[in-house]
């Protein structure tokens, strides 16, 4: 696991107002059309490629056939055909377009830091991206989520506002459903279908006997920021004594990880604690030091909706 000092260019948050998903910010030429261009005497439009990597235009594009782009980046007539104008990426890597992309219709593929950083807190929780790059590689992943009936202040409070530019604006799925005279226990909501999320999920799960299985990304110490930290709290913490933070879906080693991340990045003190399920399984959970709980209530505090400042032994 990567910490402290070893470069993982997976993930790069910078203080701008945008987060490009992979790399830096990108700086573009602005064009005064979007029409397609065509080739001197010829009926045939040019193709223009964009890395994903940063959103840049590919070297060379705009390319002046769909042979000519095929044999420059070594692959097949039929991909470029295939995903040109789907603004479907190619193994995550290019999207092809007969037209030259504006910043705003770049933007697709941009979302603020802000949201980043709380899809953050929330995959260190239930968070969980669908996405399968086996069966359907060719079909964008999205987040979905699952709380208690109990909090759905806290499901309206993330699908409407906290991330609200990668949602829709449908209701929340209530589970059972209540027209079958059951009452509601859970709600699930989902985000878009982005191109970000996929390209997210390759630093979030790992394939192992031919599932993927959701990981502690390698650069979580560069992830973790006091928004992420205060919506991780949100979704998984609990409040006994100091905050404990349920983390059962990661390895014994992947939670002592996360406490050095606590301890070295914002000083605050942690412990493991392990837990046996009523089925005997084990899993270990984080317990914060009463001695650091003022240093986290000041740290993430106000970064948390008002309904939710009990999880640190907050009374309204």
């Amino acid at each position: 696991m990567a910490m402290e000092g070893e470069k993982i260019n997976s993930f790069n948050f910078k203080k701008t107002p945008y987060l490009y998903i992979f790399g830096s910010k990108t700086t573009y030429t602005k064009t005064t059309s979007t029409c397609s261009l065509y080739n001197k005497g010829s009926d045939s439009p040019l193709i223009w490629v964009y890395n994903l990597s940063d959103l840049s235009l590919e070297d060379i594009a705009p390319f002046k056939s769909k042979v000519e782009c095929a044999s420059i980046l070594k692959i097949s007539r039929g991909t470029v055909a295939t995903h040109l104008n789907t603004n479907i990426p190619y193994k995550n890597k290019w999207i092809f377009s007969s037209k030259h992309l504006t910043v705003q219709e770049l933007s697709q593929f941009v979302v603020p830091v802000k949201v980043w950083e709380i899809v953050i807190g929330e995959l260190l929780g239930d968070g969980y991206i669908k996405y399968d790059p086996l069966k359907t590689p060719q079909i964008n992943g999205r987040l979905e989520f699952t709380f208690s009936s109990k909090i759905l202040y806290y499901v309206r409070y993330l699908k409407y506002d906290a991330l609200a530019y990668i949602c829709t604006e449908s209701e929340p799925t209530p589970w059972p459903n209540p027209n079958k005279g059951q009452n509601t226990k859970q709600y699930w909501f989902s985000s878009k279908r982005l191109t970000s999320i996929t390209l997210l999920h390759n630093i979030w799960y790992k394939k192992i006997n031919s599932q993927y299985v959701k990981i502690l990304p390698e650069n979580i110490y560069e992830l973790l920021t006091p928004i992420a930290l205060a919506h991780w709290i949100m979704g998984d913490g609990y409040f006994d004594d100091s905050v404990k933070i349920c983390t059962d879906n990661f390895t014994k080693e992947e939670v002592g990880i996360l406490i050095k991340v606590l301890s070295e990045k914002f000083g605050v003190k942690a412990t493991l604690r392990k837990r046996t399920n009523p089925n005997s399984s084990i899993v270990w959970r984080i317990s914060i030091s009463r001695l650091s709980m003022e240093k986290l209530k000041i740290l993430i505090s106000p970064y948390m909706i008002p309904e939710m400042l009990y999880k640190l032994g907050i009374k309204k």
